[in-house]
């Protein structure tokens, strides 16, 4: 859903997987700024090349891999500070477990204090895919379209 509501908009999607045939064939094609979808297991494998400046979501099946990726991202940001926005869907319960771990991993409070989890605009309660799509792209062109 998130892809489907970020294509029209102002960003070069790269859509990251580890699971097979889970890229629709019509996002390939769609949007002015095109949909990169890059096959990649383990998924944290890929965090060392992305683009510098890219608005990082993790939103993947497995809490062990999103904690994974969470980590690849927080490290790179500590070595290269080059990841603005790191981003998870989950809830608050779901962050606390995270932070935690993250923090035995070795990572500072104020390295943990620069996730946002949960992802999408304040307020909105709803949980049905669109809705959060919605949430998750508004907070994305909040970030973006702030003066420097």
């Amino acid at each position: 859903a998130l892809a489907r509501v970020l294509a029209p908009l102002p960003f070069a999607l790269h859509w990251i997987d580890s699971r097979d045939g889970v890229f629709p064939p019509d996002m390939l094609a769609r949007g002015p700024h095109g949909t990169l979808c890059e096959h990649s297991e383990p998924v944290q494998g890929a965090v060392p090349t992305l683009a510098a400046g890219s608005l990082v979501l993790v939103m993947s099946f497995s809490h062990a891999e999103d904690l994974d990726i969470v980590a690849a991202c927080l490290q790179r940001r500590r070595t290269q500070a080059d990841l603005p926005f790191i981003g998870m869907i989950g809830s608050r319960t779901k962050w606390a477990t995270f932070r935690r771990r993250l923090a035995e991993r070795g990572f500072s409070d104020a390295e943990l204090a620069g996730v946002t989890c949960p992802i999408g605009l304040p307020g909105i309660t709803d949980k049905a895919p669109e809705v959060i799509a919605v949430a998750v792209a508004a907070q994305l062109l909040q970030i973006t379209q702030q003066p420097a």
